[in-house]
């Protein structure tokens, strides 16, 4: 009898898991918060910001919010093989739509795509035509 009502048990507790949640993170080692460790200017490889700018880039199922430099952002993306890229930008209480360049002071390209340099469990790089960007896992 003990042995029926464990199988029971742990097959109600892996049904309930399976079904109670409609949404699942999907995004592997690119989930969670980063922190931009080093902003460097390619052409003249000159650094723009660093770990003491306060820039953070959260990622959690297909939102990613960028924060720092006295502002919040949300944007959609996508991440596809070794390439970012930046969806739909939302800023302000009404979630007004804005342009990338809001999210420049962020790093952001003026056409919001990033390559992937390197993603681990703890560090992250992301490449555009002039600039790379180093974040750690915060």
């Amino acid at each position: 009898m003990k042995k029926v009502f464990t199988i029971i048990l742990i097959a109600t507790a892996l049904l309930g898991g399976v079904t109670s949640c409609d949404k699942v993170e999907d995004n592997g080692n690119f989930a969670g918060m980063w922190q931009l460790t080093e902003w460097k200017h390619l052409p003249d490889n000159k650094v723009v910001a660093d770990k003491y700018d306060g820039i953070y880039y959260s990622v959690q199922l297909d939102l990613m919010a960028f924060n720092g430099r006295g502002s919040q952002y949300l944007a959609r993306f996508s991440l596809r093989n070794d390439s970012l890229f930046i969806g739909t930008v939302y800023h302000g209480p009404k979630d007004d739509i804005v342009g990338y360049d809001q999210l420049a002071p962020y790093g952001v390209p003026s056409d919001g795509k990033f390559a992937v340099g390197q993603l681990t469990r703890s560090s992250l790089v992301l490449r555009s035509d002039t600039a790379q960007l180093t974040f750690r896992k915060f």
